[in-house]
């Protein structure tokens, strides 16, 4: 029998990473998939999509090429069948480098699905036959799926997850985006530069719910004035499928489309890897519960990622594989999520860390917010981006940042600068003294700093 210190299971975002970073420790590591390498996040997730946003970026910009000072003559042909090839071409690149760098780093990869026999054992079963294997520590790391609306099953045909609406072979003339969190808010923006009308339906009263309130607000107005229709505090009642998709909302009121995109959230992916098997249960909708250093009640057994439920973000599941590692190894470390940045690849893009002004506002914080307009800024002007905000909310005692939200270009990079002045303490006075190369998108963080305390250099103020 194979023997191993560390097995994962599940070779997505965590469990790559973890796997590199075992075996750079010297020892014996695999990392077992049932499917292609790389999950959900490779394949049918973050590296497909936005390379697809790329696309779409392109061709937003030839579209308004006189705006830049030269000319396309005729007509701008957008062939769904190219940028598939594009996106499949740059998936397959990345899902061989990380397989060689994988293996060069020592660990083994296992094709197969993997079920525990006990809490040392796993069974992995393939086209080949079955094998077991013995591991020391074992991580679980089997991600998450779309979740389902009862009465309107996905097909690949009309009605499409996040994980299948990238396999559509023509552009669909007219779709339902039902969910109005960042996943159906990314596609809706992808497939309306597609040329595709696009219909939102979210439940909730603002798009991707949990958002600043503010930064909701312009996304929703840029959408709008790109054409999509956007149905908010609205709540589907039935479906039906046939040459088209409909819906009964609550009010009476029936939509239709040629396609649908459900995106209402994942669940975890926990079942059919034999849990029961070893005692170990999960929540009602499948996520497994783990301490802060990504333990089960099960000693040597670990679990990380979406399957452990939120924040389900691949960045956070690799930061999560490296602490449950480091544990599995017999060293201290624990999970810190207090500084998590998340990006949303929408036109305008979305940049957040830190709690928003509603949510420190509902906690009865003494709170103090700095915002600029992108349009202030001289880049924004030559990059012919002037649309967004950036504010940041501030303990009004302290100084402390609690949080910044950012839309509008180049978000989902800008961002990361706060991250790192949040994780290292920093006041907004002290982020606001940072020399900022001008003209950059990055301006925006100072002048958002300073305008806490009323030094902003490009908001207007009244004389003294």
């Amino acid at each position: 029998m194979e023997r191993y210190e560390i097995a994962i299971i599940g070779s997505g975002p965590a469990g790559y990473v973890g796997a590199i970073k075992a075996a750079r420790f010297g020892v014996p590591t695999c990392v077992i998939e049932e499917a292609s390498f790389g999950g959900v996040c490779l394949n049918t997730g973050c590296i497909p999509t936005k390379a697809m946003v790329a696309s779409a970026r392109a061709i937003r910009s030839a579209h308004r090429a006189q705006e830049f000072g030269f000319r396309i003559e005729g007509p701008i042909n957008v062939d769904l069948n190219d940028l598939t090839r594009r996106k499949d071409h740059i998936v397959d690149i990345e899902r061989q480098g990380l397989e060689k760098l994988v293996q060069k780093s020592g660990a083994s990869i296992i094709k197969g699905r993997a079920s525990f026999i006990d809490n040392n054992t796993l069974r992995i079963s393939n086209a080949g036959g079955d094998r077991t294997i013995f591991s020391k520590n074992i991580i679980i790391a089997t991600g998450s799926k779309s979740a389902e609306l009862p009465f309107l099953p996905y097909d690949g045909v009309r009605v499409f997850s996040g994980e299948d609406i990238l396999s559509l072979d023509n552009i669909p003339s007219t779709m339902l985006v039902i969910g109005g969190g960042y996943i159906g808010c990314e596609y809706s923006s992808l497939f309306s530069t597609l040329g595709t009308k696009i219909t939102i339906i979210e439940a909730l009263p603002n798009l991707i719910p949990g958002t600043d309130n503010e930064i909701s607000a312009v996304l929703e107005r840029e959408f709008r004035k790109e054409g999509i229709k956007i149905m908010l505090d609205s709540r589907i009642t039935s479906a039906s499928v046939g040459d088209n998709v409909s819906v009964t909302l609550a009010d009476g009121t029936v939509v239709s489309a040629d396609a649908a995109l459900v995106a209402i959230g994942r669940r975890p992916f926990s079942s059919d890897i034999g849990l029961e098997n070893i005692g170990l249960s999960t929540t009602p909708n499948g996520a497994i519960r783990v301490n802060n250093q990504m333990q089960t009640d099960i000693p040597g057994i670990y679990a990380v990622g979406d399957v452990i439920g939120n924040p389900m973000l691949a960045h956070v599941a690799s930061a999560e594989c490296k602490v449950a590692v480091e544990n599995a190894l017999g060293r201290r470390f624990i999970m810190d999520y207090t500084v998590v940045p998340s990006a949303i690849y929408t036109y305008p893009e979305i940049g957040s860390v830190g709690i928003t002004e509603n949510q420190a506002r509902e906690m009865g914080m003494d709170i103090r917010v700095g915002r600029v307009l992108l349009r202030s800024l001289g880049i924004s002007h030559a990059a012919s981006e002037i649309v967004g905000v950036a504010k940041i909310i501030t303990d009004a005692i302290s100084d402390a940042i609690m949080g910044v939200h950012i839309v509008g270009e180049r978000a989902t990079d800008t961002i990361h600068e706060v991250a790192v002045a949040m994780f290292q303490g920093l006041s907004s006075s002290a982020l606001g003294r940072v020399i900022h190369a001008h003209p950059t998108f990055s301006e925006a963080i100072a002048e958002a700093s300073l305008d806490i305390h009323g030094e902003t250099i490009y908001v207007p103020r009244r004389a003294a």
